[in-house]
């Protein structure tokens, strides 16, 4: 039976494995985030700040952060756990004073702050199809008009015969990477039982309703896709 994956109570990797595990299980995940920055670089001034939603352990922020001086950011995640071990990468990387965290939702913000830029990288694929719409919505809300958003996320229908053309591709690149069997079987329960992707023309769809125009795909590995999109 599916149900929502809790990254504090039934997480398929723990928060103290996440950064490792995500560079090992997800094709491009170093060359994702490069294209990530490159993406926000062209369209953001020198100083901007940035909402980063679903920010998880701080890798994100760490990136972008040391990439750029003068952004600012905040970063919001339901996790306990992964607030925690981003707060000390905060420190680590001597970001604290440009970094708010905050435990919670994107909903939960007010809607008077607004940012010149917005992230959701690996996040909305595990949100039920129902509450889609709503997350992007509650991104939207929060930028200024033309603000860039970029959307990370695994796509493609579960049924269809392209995605299950892909499965064994992707099972053949764990072995490559040195994924052990055990955690391979954890991470495809995980994505049968409470990640749900949408096709690109959903996504696509939902994200002009919810505010946006002049989408593109900027990124691919395998079965995640980068989306660029601005706020009309």
């Amino acid at each position: 039976m599916s149900q929502p994956i809790d990254f504090d109570k039934n997480a398929p990797i723990t928060a103290d494995e996440y950064d490792r595990a995500a560079q090992l299980a997800l094709p491009g995940y170093e060359a994702m985030h490069t294209m990530v920055l490159a993406c926000l670089q062209v369209y953001l001034p020198e100083s901007a700040d940035l909402l980063v939603v679903g920010s998880g352990t701080g890798m994100e922020l760490a990136r972008l952060g040391n990439a750029c001086p003068q952004w600012h950011f905040l970063g919001i995640d339901p996790s306990e756990k992964m607030q925690a071990i981003a707060k000390e990468k905060m420190s680590h990387h001597q970001l604290s004073q440009r970094v708010k965290l905050i435990q919670g939702y994107t909903q939960d913000l007010p809607t008077d702050i607004l940012y010149n830029a917005a992230t959701s990288i690996l996040v909305m694929h595990f949100i039920p199809p129902s509450g889609k719409l709503e997350f992007l919505q509650s991104i939207a809300q929060r930028l200024h008009p033309s603000a860039p958003f970029v959307l990370v996320d695994v796509f493609g229908e579960k049924t269809s015969h392209q995605l299950k053309q892909l499965m064994p591709i992707l099972q053949a690149y764990w072995d490559g990477m040195g994924l052990p069997p055990q955690k391979q079987q954890e991470l495809l329960a995980a994505f049968d039982q409470g990640v749900y992707p949408l096709a690109e023309t959903s996504i696509l769809n939902l994200l002009e309703q919810a505010g946006f125009e002049k989408t593109i795909r900027f990124y691919t590995g395998l079965w995640v896709g980068g989306w660029l999109a601005f706020k009309k």
